[in-house]
Parts: C-alpha cells; structure tokens; sequence
C-alpha cells in the first residue's frame, strides 16, 4: 500500500517545504530549514523522505534531543501507513535492569561486561552463542508487526533486552526514530549502524530541534576530571589491593600542585596539553592498562561503577584531543566541598557532525528557530547544501511582540536597584494581562534575587535547580491550572523548552533579561575558535546563542492559530544591533510602558 499524506490536506507552506525536501533528497543535497511552530515540519518532512526511502532502498533516521519528541514523528509514520519504523532510546532507559545512578559512559562500560561474561539474563534470552533464539525470534516478528513507541517496546519485552529486539527489527524498518548520539556521537555510531545493517551512504538524515544539535555534539567529544573521582579511584584500587593506587596517588598530588600554581588569584586557568602528558609520562608504563585492570576487577566483584575506568576514559581522551579543545583547570564548590577540575571542553562541532552529515544520502536540518542558517551551516560543517526559511503561520494579530528598553540584566548593572526595578515591572505586565504568565531569566540567580522583591500575596509558581522530575510536573500542572499565576522559570531550563501549554493557558511571556554565557575561559576560548574558523567569534559563540535562548522561550504560548498571547522582551539589548540577524522575522513594537499597550492589546480583544 503507498504512504499516505498524514493529514486530510497540506497547509500551503508545508506544499513548498515537501516540494524542497524531494529536490534536496532526490540531488543528494543537505537542506537547512527554519520553520517557526505550527507549518507542520514534522510531515512535512518525513512524508517526502519516507515516501522516497521506500522508493529507492534507503533509510531515514529521525533524530531528535528528547524521548519526548520520538512520540510526535511515531504517531505521524502511523497515519501515514508506514509499517516498517522502529523507536530506539538510549540503552541504559530500555534496560530491565535499573541503573538511574549509572552515566551513559558508566553504563555502557557495565553491560558490555555483563553480556561479555553472559551475566545478563534478558541479553541471554535474545541471543545463544553467537545466535537469536527462537523466543527471540517470535518477539522480533511479533514488534515488527506495528510502529511502536520505545516505552511500549520495553513493556513487551520484559524476559528480554529492549534494546537488543528494537536493534533485531531496526534491520527491517525503514525508519529508525532514535536520539542525537545514536549517529552523532563518535564512540557509538559506528557500532550502532554496523548493528543494524545500515549505513550511512544509503540514509536520509532528519536532525529534528536541529538548533540544539552544536552544543549536543560539542558536550559529545568533552570530558572532565574532579579531585573527586582521582580520590575515590584510589581508594578503589587500594580496595581490589592493585599497585596502581600510588600513581594515582602521585597524578593527584601534581594535579594538586598545578592548581596551587595557576589558581593563586583566580578560580580557574588555562592548561597545556603537554603538561598533563608530562605528568603521565612521569608514571608506570602500565598504567593505563593497570586502569583497566582495576576496573574489570571492579564489575568482577558485580560493583556497578569504576572510578579507574572513569579516570581512564578521562586520560585517553585528553590523549587525543587536537587543537579544537580547551584545557581548562578550575576550582569548584561541589556537595564533597571544593574540588579542582581538570576540564577539556570541544570547541568546534563540525569536527564531529560533518563527515557524518556530508557522508548520508541527504541530511534535513530542521528547527523552529534556526537562524541565521549560514551559522548552523558553518557550526555542523554542512556542504552542498540550500536554506529555506518559513514565517509564522498563526494570524499576527494574535500576538503581540513588544520590546522594552526599561530594564537591563547587564552585569554592570546588576543590583538591588536593577532587581527591584525588574520586580515592579513585571508585577505591572502581570497585573494588565488577563490570565497567567511566565517570566523566563537568564539565570537562577538573578530570579532569586529579583523574587525577593515580589509581594507574599502573588500566586508565585517558581522554578529551582533542586527540583526533581516529579516536582516539575506537579509545579507545571498547578501552573496550567491556575486562572492566574507567575512562573518564575530560567531560559534553556525545564519550563521553556519541549513543555506543552494546553488549551492557551499561557497567555504571556517575559524574556527577563539576556543570556549571554558566562564569559569565562571556555566561553572566550568558544569565541577565538569561532573567530579563527569562521571569522565571526563574537557572533556566534555570545550573542547569537543568547538570543536564540529567548526565541527558544518565547515560543511556549502560541501553539495553535486559536492561540494569542504577549511576549515581552525585557532588556535594552533586544535593540541592539547585534541581535537583529536572530530576531529577523518578527515584527515588534518598542514601549516603556508595555503594561498599557497590553491594556490595549486586551480591549481590542473584546
């Protein structure tokens, strides 16, 4: 039976944007496609990709940053009567075993022992020496049989590995729904592909929230070490009685040493390569290999977590870095009291991102806010590729865009005075719009700060680092609840981005402030990079970014054509011209009294 078109009609932007999917695709080229809420990017894009896939023999991988975002492209391959698609999560959330503690590195180290020494009972029941079991086989038919979601998967497959049956129907499908590290990370691409039979010559790459995927790819290839992990690494080899424990010991004390030489009169500082190549050298011969020793003998006594494997990972990857690194070290205030860091953080993206994306048959990039797209093109290393941009398909009477130069979360400027001044402001904007807003901060500091200033009688709904996943949901639903409430939330925190505002409940949006990074070692190091890679350093590692963050935010409150809502951009820098390429696209209205124009705004509503 051919695919169908998901929906009863095509809106008139998603025509143009399916007609360009097909031309890219069918000319082996990449496309950039910035597409703002509601055109329908999601079929607009994979119907032509599928339907071409199916065609042709390919494959289309639907990459996205959240499990969350795996439901929508599901349900889209059902309406369009894809059978052949697979959903695939990260193995450590498929495992039916519980290892929450465990990081993505840590748990990977752990099951590929068990599976190596046949402790894993589910991995044992999909596969007898080297081949699938019968059972397995009936499972594996069995889940093939519909588009099923990751969670669905795992409640089927309760005698054996999720991941392992979701790989064994991979090789059949069509379209693989899976997570950005599944073909973008350098450690488990190759053996993810090699898996499931595919490669990446013969696939269609759609990168879905593609505005995250710069910053996705540099946390990737970058790593740290704390005092931390090199005191309890000792203490781990003392247990297993290992010799290695001294020249841990000794890596510890130089590492200690450097600090109090760099650190003297500042919290961090810039580190050669060389210097810790130096301080390696200066050990056993073996010991990167008396490293993995501990760490076998550590699974071996069924401990689920290594801290010599830490340290290990740690040392080869400094190893290997090149010059797109930045090599920091850093005093740090942690729940274990201070601690230094030894910090290499990638610079350049691309390095990672380019030969896979030039590699494929065609790879979409798509986002709600991916502009410019000259800068994704340069960040990702995209080559032989075309753009196209979409504006807003919701009435632009429904929103009101307002600037207001009144306030400024400038550091220079930061105070009691400024803090107040927020305060008031927004008590003004909140009290003249008819229904609950969110203010979204550039950081929790100067929400605290600011919060202060708020009277006891407000009905506050306010976000902290603290809170767990469970505490956010019931937060969020209390919020969405309310007739009229403030959320205090950050920008790029847990309420701005990839969260659902039902049925129009927010019915205005404060960008409180500019979140430009801090502008330490890392950040500055960003910027030379940028700047000697593609002359634009200040751009595209400050300013930019932060911008990015405030559209990012502002896109909560209108989801549907029926939706209307304010935003309001509070800072002096939104004027800027520094920020105008990010800001294109919107049409917007500078006040220093936005209270009255939403006062307006509301009579004309009724």
């Amino acid at each position: 039976m051919p695919l169908k078109f998901p929906y009863p009609k095509k809106r008139e932007n998603q025509e143009i944007m399916i007609q360009k999917v097909e031309d890219c695709i069918k000319n082996n080229k990449n496309l950039l496609i910035h597409a703002p809420t509601g055109i329908g990017k999601t079929a607009g894009v994979l119907y032509p990709a599928t339907k071409i896939a199916s065609k042709l023999g390919l494959n289309v991988f639907f990459l996205t940053p959240r499990h969350s975002q795996h439901l929508i492209a599901l349900e889209t391959l059902k309406k369009m009567g894809e059978k052949r698609g697979v959903d695939i999560i990260g193995k450590k959330w498929l495992c039916n075993y519980f290892y929450d503690d465990l990081g993505p590195a840590d748990f990977q180290e752990l099951c590929d022992y068990l599976k190596k020494k046949e402790k894993c009972e589910f991995y044992n029941r999909v596969f007898e020496k080297g081949e699938i079991t019968k059972e397995a086989k009936i499972k594996i038919k069995e889940i093939s049989n519909e588009i099923l979601s990751s969670e669905e998967i795992k409640k089927r497959c309760k005698e054996f590995c999720p991941y392992e049956i979701s790989c064994q129907v991979a090789k059949r499908s069509t379209v693989i729904v899976a997570d950005y590290f599944h073909i973008f990370n350098p450690f488990v691409s190759k053996t993810f592909l090699a898996k499931i039979n595919k490669n990446l010559e013969d696939s269609i790459i759609i990168v879905d929230e593609a505005h995250q995927l710069p910053n996705r790819a540099r946390d990737l290839i970058s790593s740290k070490l704390t005092t931390f992990v090199l005191n309890n690494a000792i203490k781990e080899a003392k247990e297993m009685n290992h010799i290695v424990y001294q020249d841990i010991d000794s890596f510890r004390i130089r590492i200690e040493e450097l600090a109090r030489e760099r650190l003297k009169n500042n919290d961090e500082a810039y580190v050669e390569k060389e210097e810790i190549i130096s301080i390696l050298d200066s050990l056993s011969k073996e010991f990167l290999d008396e490293l993995q020793e501990v760490s076998d003998l550590v699974k071996e006594e069924g401990k689920e977590k290594s801290y010599c494997s830490g340290l290990l990972r740690f040392v080869e990857n400094w190893i290997n870095s090149d010059e797109y690194f930045a090599r920091i070290i850093r005093k740090r205030k942690t729940n274990y009291g201070e601690q230094i860091e030894l910090k290499l953080s990638a610079l350049l993206p691309s390095s990672i991102t380019s030969n896979i994306i030039n590699e494929s048959y065609s790879t979409i990039l798509m986002s709600a806010t991916l502009q410019p797209l000259e800068m994704y093109a340069d960040l990702l290393g995209v080559k032989n590729y075309e753009t196209i941009s979409f504006k807003s398909i919701f009435p632009p009477e429904n929103r009101l865009n307002l600037v207001a130069p009144i306030a400024t979360t400038k550091f220079s400027k930061r105070g009691e005075v400024q803090y107040k001044n927020y305060a008031e402001i927004i008590t003004k904007i909140f009290n003249a719009v008819n229904g609950n807003t969110a203010v979204f901060f550039p950081s929790y500091s100067f929400l605290q700060q600011v919060k202060n200033f708020f009277k006891n009688d407000m009905n506050l709904f306010v976000e902290t680092q603290e809170l767990t996943k469970e505490q956010k949901n019931n937060l969020l639903n209390r919020f969405i609840s309310s007739e009229k409430g403030l959320l205090l939330g950050v920008q790029s925190g847990s309420f701005d981005q990839g969260i659902n505002y039902p049925n129009n409940s927010l019915k205005c949006i404060i960008i409180a402030g500019v979140a430009l990074a801090t502008p330490d070692l890392e950040t500055k190091s960003l910027i030379l990079c940028y700047n000697k890679t593609y002359g634009k350093g200040i751009e595209y590692g400050y300013f930019y970014p932060a911008i990015q963050k405030a559209i990012q935010a502002s896109g909560r409150a209108i989801r549907s054509e029926n939706d209307r809502a304010v935003i309001v951009y509070l800072d002096e820098r939104f004027l800027w011209k520094n920020y105008r390429p990010v800001l294109s696209g919107e049409n917007f209205k500078v006040s220093r009294e936005p209270w009255k124009e939403i006062e307006k705004w509301n009579l004309r509503e009724k």
